[in-house]
């Protein structure tokens, strides 16, 4: 009853030491996995700082697969996505096509087909231009496990007939065998029976080929065991000689034991009865003795054993209690410095990104201040040159007409002259005027359902004198019942700056097309003329609000370059693009769009 006591307190002494460990064990496993993920995204950080985007990847790759590992899916989804966008700033295609088909693995595991088919594609691409067979096979058997999942067998026997052309090109039986299978899931999947069961034959005779291989090989190998085998028999028969031998010794020493118990025999014969008595009872004394001392050091050995057990237990106690609060202290602080520090590098991550972000909106700030103070450069010099100048010729003229230096012819002559530059001019004072409404007020259209073709009546009317001194045609192909939703008076402004731009641009003779057809919605309005054309250096100049570009027209006529600057701004305003197509000596097409009214899309 004492050992089993001494035994069973001894096993709970070892029950309790072993939970403390596992227990501390799991609990230091668990901080050293969070201590090495914390490392890991430390360094990815100081090396992208560093501009070693390949590295920074690396590194959050180590923290993805450690979360992976751990079926922690979401932050190890999240370190793969930081780690992509990483190497899309280097452009490493090889590291970018691992991380897909991570996320796609990980995205099927949560069940999430959709994303993960997505990832598995872009895994397929990437393996398509490095042209190697194997992995485009297995990029395309994983597309179509996906496929299956989400009930796409058509698309996913297409992908699996794919890989089989591959597997047959390169003569791999097992990739064979696989995509045999596959196309037997699928199509029994799909309820095609028939297709099922000749891919299932297919699949049938290449996995018996297969296995017959293997059993080769395995004969091979089961020589081999069968010689191992007849060596152990050798070694065991071996061993039992040197039993054997070993039994025959110990019947010898059994036999002169029996030798000398018959000796003692007869030596005991030769003694009296009385002396042989005595004997007895002294060696039943000196046995009793010997028995007590026995006794008593066994109790005694037993009480120093147990002194000395239960120190120890409450030395090992105490121990383990001490390092628990130790390390419960330890771990506390470590923790609140660990949170301490990563809310300065959240406090400072976020400021660091509010920086960025006030500068990158002062420096956009600052290009528009740029274009804005070179825009209004360019306004103030046509108020100053380009309108002064011509006001001031007018004015020569009218003085040398009020003195009477001028006869009624030349005063004719003149005044279709002057006719001509003020109304030119007051087209350029119309576009300063609506440039600066626009500028001050912003571009806010009045959308309303107009009609085109009444818009370019108006601007055959408008230019008809100026059309007719240089013997230019206007001709309008508008159809009378294409609308557009949009701003009247700001597409006004931009047919009349068109048109009277082909106009400037058009020798005697020539003719001014408007016309217009219908594209998935809108309606895309061209102004076409027969004039001089321009080169394609002077065509990426136009649009341009920081570049003053302008030519003289085929009558020396001057322009401002405003005109073009506002078409775009009004176009775009309403919805719509603006283009411009050119040949030298062949003339100019400016093409734009608007969105085609409701009605007529209706009918449509």
């Amino acid at each position: 009853m004492r050992s089993y006591s001494h035994f069973f307190f001894c096993f709970s002494f070892i029950f309790i030491v072993q939970f403390f460990l596992c227990v501390s064990n799991f609990s230091f496993a668990q901080n050293e996995k969070k201590e090495i993920i914390e490392k890991y995204l430390s360094i990815s950080k100081e090396k992208e700082k560093e501009k070693d985007y390949r590295g920074a990847s690396d590194y959050l790759n180590k923290a993805a697969i450690i979360e992976w590992e751990d079926k922690e899916l979401r932050p190890a989804v999240d370190y793969f996505q930081e780690s992509l966008r990483l190497n899309r700033k280097v452009n490493n295609k090889s590291g970018m096509s691992g991380i897909y088909s991570n996320l796609a693995m990980i995205y099927a595991d949560l069940a999430k087909y959709d994303s993960s088919l997505y990832f598995f594609q872009k895994t397929l691409k990437g393996r398509r231009e490095s042209s190697e067979s194997i992995t485009i096979i297995s990029s395309i058997i994983n597309i179509s496990v996906v496929l299956n999942n989400l009930k796409r067998y058509d698309e996913s026997a297409k992908f699996l007939k794919e890989a089989l052309a591959l597997a047959q090109e390169i003569n791999d039986i097992e990739q064979m065998r696989s995509c045999y299978g596959m196309l037997a899931e699928t199509y029994e999947k799909a309820g095609n029976d028939e297709q099922k069961t000749y891919y299932f034959n297919l699949y049938k005779s290449f996995n018996e080929l297969l296995q017959k291989r293997k059993i080769d090989k395995v004969e091979t190998a089961l020589d081999k065991e069968k010689l191992k085998a007849e060596i152990l028999i050798l070694q065991q028969q071996k061993l039992n000689l040197e039993l054997l031998n070993k039994s025959l010794q110990l019947q010898k020493t059994t036999q002169v034991v029996e030798n000398q118990q018959d000796s003692l025999g007869t030596l005991t014969s030769k003694y009296t009865k009385q002396e042989l008595a005595m004997q007895l009872l002294e060696e039943k004394a000196n046995a009793e003795h010997a028995r007590d001392l026995i006794q008593i050091q066994e109790q005694e050995t037993i009480i120093r054993t147990a002194i000395l057990i239960t120190i120890f237990v409450l030395i090992i106690a105490a121990l383990l209690f001490y390092f628990y609060i130790r390390t419960r202290e330890k771990n506390t602080d470590l923790s609140n410095q660990r949170n301490q520090l990563q809310e300065q590098a959240v406090l400072l991550e976020e400021q660091q990104e509010e920086l960025e972000s006030q500068k990158s909106v002062a420096e956009q700030q600052r290009d528009e201040l740029e274009i804005s103070n070179k825009v209004k450069d360019r306004l103030f010099s046509i108020i100053s040159h380009d309108l002064r100048t011509p006001f001031t010729s007018v004015n020569g003229y009218l003085t040398l007409i009020r003195y009477g230096a001028l006869t009624l012819e030349e005063v004719t002559k003149l005044a279709a002259e002057v006719k001509v530059s003020v109304d030119h001019h007051l087209e350029t004072l119309n576009n300063v005027l609506e440039w600066s409404k626009a500028q001050m007020q912003g571009l806010k259209p009045v959308l309303d359902t107009i009609s085109l073709n009444k818009i370019a009546q108006d601007q055959q009317k408008f230019f008809k004198a100026l059309a007719e001194s240089k013997e230019v045609k206007i001709i309008n192909e508008i159809d009378t019942r294409t609308n557009v939703f949009a701003d009247p008076n700001q597409i006004d402004v931009v047919l009349r700056n068109l048109v009277g731009n082909a106009l400037k641009f058009t020798p005697p003779e020539g003719k001014i097309t408007i016309s217009s057809i219908i594209q998935n919605g809108f309606v895309v309005v061209s102004v076409t003329d027969t004039g001089i054309g321009m080169s394609n250096e002077n065509l990426n100049k136009l649009f341009k609000k920081d570049e003053h570009f302008t030519t003289q027209g085929t009558n020396n006529e001057t322009g401002t370059g405003l005109g073009l600057l506002l078409c775009k701004d009004f176009v775009e305003a309403n919805g719509g693009k603006i283009g411009v197509e050119s040949e030298v000596d062949k003339g100019t097409s400016f093409i734009f769009d608007l969105p085609l009214a409701r009605q007529l899309q209706e009918v449509e």
